[in-house]
């Protein structure tokens, strides 16, 4: 099932080009309409001080009372604001098959969109590799990584999935296909606390480990696939890192290595149905590559070079 939302603003001032998010629209297809607003407004007091926060959430039950009762007047409220109130057009979805689902894709929606800590949050996430963009920017190339709103049974790759949100454990990304599969990288090619660059990539070498046992009972009879890919292979902590990798994973990839990073990409176009137009890019991969054709080019003006 799908909700479709659309956020709601706070423009006190018609004439100035300031608002903020205080919540969102939830269209769901039984015809329930549903307000979420933040946990709290304080942002909507600093931008208009003599606002009144009671008054303001009783105009938005009224707001999704009228829309529930008929549908038709969104497309006004969409075009023109509702006093200082505002719909925005542009439409977002939330995909669930059960109220828990509903209601934690709620929760992502007010985090990320609507709640004035989102910004807090956004400094404490975890620290982000390059191998970890490098594929990121690939999959979603691809057409293959899941869009906002979407969760593990749309199919895409999901980035940052959560095995068990109590327990604290995910993996950097996460299919649901012909198959579960979880993946994790370690990238050790620019580490300037080596410590903590080990006890980061041993905890995702541990969540690899556990994914079996935690991984949902509706999802088991799938199976399950773990990869790992590893840059930095020419360290002394990469070459550690892969050792460890044996043991947790079913396959392991070496970023530096371009048949390493084919053989990942059609693993994930075959679960994904397609054909790989493209291997994600390393700067290893290109230095590998420059210097292939500078060889070839130093070899084709002096052939004898080579004896």
């Amino acid at each position: 099932m799908k909700a479709t939302t659309h956020l709601l603003e706070y423009r006190p001032y018609p004439m100035r080009n300031e608002c903020c998010a205080i919540g969102f629209l939830a269209l769901l297809p039984d015809g329930d309409v549903r307000m979420h607003l933040a946990e709290n407004l304080r942002k909507v007091k600093h931008m208009h001080p003599a606002c009144d926060l009671q008054e303001l959430r009783e105009r938005l039950d009224a707001l999704a009372r009228e829309l529930r009762d008929d549908r038709e007047l969104l497309a006004l409220y969409l075009s023109s604001p509702v006093g200082p109130l505002a719909v925005c057009p542009a439409g977002g979805a939330i995909r669930f098959e059960s109220e828990d689902e509903y209601q934690m894709g709620v929760q992502w929606t007010l985090a990320y969109m609507v709640n004035p800590t989102a910004s807090k949050a956004r400094r404490e996430r975890p620290a982000t590799s390059r191998l970890f963009v490098e594929l990121k920017t690939f999959f979603a190339g691809m057409g293959w990584l899941a869009g906002m709103g979407d969760d593990i049974r749309a199919h895409r790759i999901v980035p940052r999935y959560s095995l068990s949100q109590e327990e604290g454990v995910s993996v950097d990304f996460a299919l649901l296909n012909s198959s579960m599969h979880y993946l994790q990288t370690a990238d050790f090619r620019t580490v300037s606390n080596v410590s903590q660059k080990r006890q980061e990539v041993q905890s995702k070498w541990f969540a690899l480990g556990l994914a079996p046992q935690l991984l949902p009972a509706e999802m088991a009879a799938h199976g399950i696939r773990r990869y790992a890919v590893v840059a930095g292979t020419d360290t002394d902590e990469g070459r550690k890192a892969m050792k460890v990798a044996v043991r947790v994973s079913d396959n392991i990839f070496a970023a530096e290595s371009h048949q390493d990073m084919e053989e990942l990409a059609g693993l994930y176009a075959e679960a994904m149905g397609q054909d790989p137009l493209v291997i994600p890019p390393t700067r290893s991969v290109d230095a590998l590559e420059r210097s292939i054709s500078h060889d070839l080019i130093s070899w084709t003006r002096n052939p004898k070079r080579a004896d």
